[in-house]
């Protein structure tokens, strides 16, 4: 437990959660190699499975404690727009831009609990690729989410869109798992990692990377809670400012027939499976 008078506690009671989503996506390739994507999308979650948090009585102490559980909400929806670009901006320079718009509610079982009412949030995350040398890659990420009851739908989900980081996971990415605030809401954060890639060896077989998170200690969790119970903001942080150095090597020669010949081979069997 956070403290004596705040404790976790499981729930065995929880049912399953569904979830139900639609999503309506353009996608526009340019002549110069450029990408475009806008998708429009809702997401409807009947029996959603979110954070809560009630007032008892400790057998032991006899005093009051908050209790930090998880509960099946009736339902929850999120709709929004997300827009991705991909860009060349030089010979040197690519840019990967994701914005996603949207809005969230949590439906709530308990009849002394009144729902938020509804408000705007956005997703913003920005992808920097810096080709200094042949084999010399610098990259440089930001993320921005401003305060927001459920994380944002679409295909990036808000995890750096459909092109995700570029550089073959040389950031941890994203918001370190947002969960949904049924009793208030998660407030803004935002945060800046860096990373240097070098390729070498006769084929670029082998690669070192070294990479930063959070270059100005900014990325955090704050949750804030209200019920006629209590008042309660969280503040989190994990790993700040982690630096990692990385070597990597590549065995073997990549064939991009083999899969091919696999297929063939398959279908093949199939074939002689249906003729007896």
């Amino acid at each position: 437990y956070s403290d004596s008078l705040n404790l976790s506690r499981g729930n065995p009671n929880l049912i399953p959660e569904f979830t139900s989503s639609l999503e309506l996506s353009y996608q526009k390739t340019f002549a110069n190699k450029d990408n475009f994507i806008a998708s429009a999308y809702f997401k409807h979650t009947d029996n959603l499975i979110t954070r809560y948090q009630d007032k008892e009585v400790n057998a032991t102490t006899g005093k009051d404690v908050l209790i930090n559980t998880f509960i099946n909400a009736n339902s929850s929806y999120v709709t929004g727009l997300e827009l991705v670009s991909k860009n060349k901006m030089n010979a040197w320079w690519d840019l990967t831009t994701n914005f996603n718009l949207f809005t969230s509610v949590i439906k709530l079982t308990d009849p002394n609990m009144t729902d938020l009412d509804p408000f705007a949030s956005f997703f913003l995350k920005l992808n920097n690729s810096f080709k200094i040398q042949k084999s010399l890659t610098f990259q440089l990420s930001g993320e921005y989410q401003s305060r927001s009851v459920l994380p944002p739908g679409g295909s990036g989900g808000g995890g750096g869109g459909r092109w995700g980081g570029g550089m073959g996971g040389m950031f941890g990415g994203g918001m370190f798992g947002q969960t949904s605030a049924a009793q208030g809401y998660q407030k803004a954060n935002y945060f800046v990692d860096a990373a240097l890639r070098f390729e070498f060896g006769k084929t670029k077989q082998a690669n070192i990377s070294w990479n930063i998170n959070d270059i100005f200690r900014t990325r955090r969790q704050q949750i804030f809670s209200s019920s006629a119970l209590f008042v309660q903001d969280v503040f989190r942080r994990r790993d700040p400012q982690l630096m990692r150095l990385n070597f990597g090597w590549r065995f073997g020669k990549f064939d991009p027939n083999l899969f091919k010949r696999k297929s063939n081979k398959l279908m093949g069997e199939g074939m002689e499976n249906i003729n007896m």
